[in-house]
């Protein structure tokens, strides 16, 4: 392991807390995101005994994490050939990370939202005396509807396609600043 990994380290300490904070913020299992920050930072492949030791966690909850984070698709296993034990390594692209959070936020909380927003929609337009509350379901859905139509097009977008939205966000910041 590279001197980063030293847990003495307190640039690598703090970014794993300030990830683990996050993650709690988010709803995210705290131990989740110290895990994805030590593996994104180090830049490393880790065991998951070396995780366990390094933050202090049990093995489960190193190994029900790594599963998680696994089927994100922000952390991997590696193989090297001899090596018996399993690696783990963090995704490093951005955008695939990006990308990956993304889809599991929007699969686990704007879907969600959504048909319940067009399901109590569906019922309040039934009652002629919720014009009030029809009105304020609909103005949000629509809201979610947008933001979701802006997921769906970010997750479409490639690596490779990620200068367009910076062009986009700039050209809209320049009006902003208009």
């Amino acid at each position: 392991m590279s001197d980063l990994a030293n847990p003495e380290d307190g640039l690598i300490d703090q970014f794993v807390e300030h990830w683990g904070m996050m993650a709690r913020a988010w709803g995210i299992n705290t131990s989740m995101g110290e895990l994805f920050a030590l593996l994104y930072v180090t830049g490393i492949d880790w065991t998951a005994e070396d995780l366990k030791e390094r933050l202090g966690v049990s093995r489960g909850n190193v190994s029900m994490n790594l599963r998680e984070l696994v089927s994100w698709g922000v952390v991997h296993k590696v193989h090297r050939p001899g090596e018996r034990r399993e690696l783990f390594r963090a995704e490093s692209d951005v955008w695939t990370l990006f990308r990956a959070i993304l889809r599991e936020r929007k699969s686990r909380e704007l879907d969600p939202t959504l048909r319940l927003l067009d399901a109590a929609l569906e019922r309040v337009s039934a009652d002629p005396s919720a014009c009030e509350i029809e009105a304020r379901i609909d103005s949000l859905r629509r809201f979610f509807r947008t933001t979701d139509s802006l997921a769906t097009a970010l997750l479409r977008l490639g690596p490779g396609e990620l200068d367009e939205i910076v062009q986009l966000l700039t050209h809209l910041d320049s009006r902003l600043d208009a």
